[in-house]
């Protein structure tokens, strides 16, 4: 089946080129790409040209003015584009293992969101990958390095897809059927402040309209490039803080969604 690949980015154009390498090596290839820009920067806009003539599969750009954090309404943005029923959601700095696309596509079913977690790399690993033409750490690489959840890198297809109750969405490695997204108008654009937001949000809300969640730990596998992470300690409380008060409202259907 065809399926639609959100990549949520803001002016790193250097990993999110090679993530977009990382899509030629996928062995399922019936898809198209969405670059889901939360701003509108000259130079992604003059890189995402050059893209449009350098990959084969079908790539769009949709991207917003830049006044502040709102991934949740560029992604309300690629719902409304894609044209597949699946809909894979993935960060600028997540390279993905050539059978990432064939794992989600494969474990489809229309009331489940699939989920999974990402290898976080470390700096050397990243600094070899972003200055030469390797996309893929390999796995001795991946035994003699200093980068964490190495064990997720792990690629076991016969490992079972489990039913998760207590799933902790990744917005970085998710896949969901745009009939839920439908069902609880999409993401909740209220979220304007960085660290929490778009998954916890969706998650409880998908919870509570009745689907259900898989696991897909070992199959589909992510590689997250290295860099500087800035304290968004206090973005995150007021998105905590908006997170309580839906959840004690106990709407599934969002209010400030795809539909306003």
């Amino acid at each position: 089946m065809k399926a639609t690949l959100i990549i949520s980015v803001y002016k790193n154009i250097q990993f999110l080129s090679k993530v977009l390498d990382s899509l030629p090596l996928q062995t399922h290839q019936d898809f198209e790409v969405i670059v889901a820009e939360d701003g509108d920067s000259p130079e992604m806009k003059k890189f995402m040209e050059e893209a449009f003539k350098k990959y084969t599969f079908p790539l769009f750009h949709l991207s917003q003015e830049d006044i502040g954090f709102r991934k949740n309404r560029s992604l309300n943005n690629c719902i409304r584009k894609a044209t597949s029923d699946l809909l894979i959601f993935i960060d600028g700095d997540c390279i993905m293992h050539p059978k990432f696309m064939h794992e989600y596509v494969k474990n489809y079913h229309e009331d489940a969101v699939l989920f999974s977690k990402r290898t976080n790399l470390d700096p050397k690993t990243t600094e070899i990958l972003l200055s030469s033409e390797q996309v893929i750490p390999t796995k001795r690489q991946m035994l003699f390095n200093k980068s964490t959840r190495v064990e997720d890198s792990f690629y076991l297809p016969f490992k079972p897809a489990k039913r998760d109750k207590n799933p902790r969405l990744l917005g970085c490695n998710m896949a969901i059927p745009k009939k839920i997204l439908l069902a609880i108008n999409g993401f909740d654009e209220d979220y304007e402040s960085t660290g929490y937001g778009e998954d916890v949000d969706i998650e409880w809300r998908i919870f509570k309209a009745g689907f259900h969640f898989i696991n897909l730990k070992h199959r589909v596998i992510e590689y997250h490039l290295y860099h500087e992470r800035f304290n968004r300690e206090e973005d995150s409380v007021i998105g905590q803080e908006i997170c309580k008060r839906k959840i004690a409202e106990g709407q599934s259907y969002c209010l400030n969604g795809l539909v306003k």
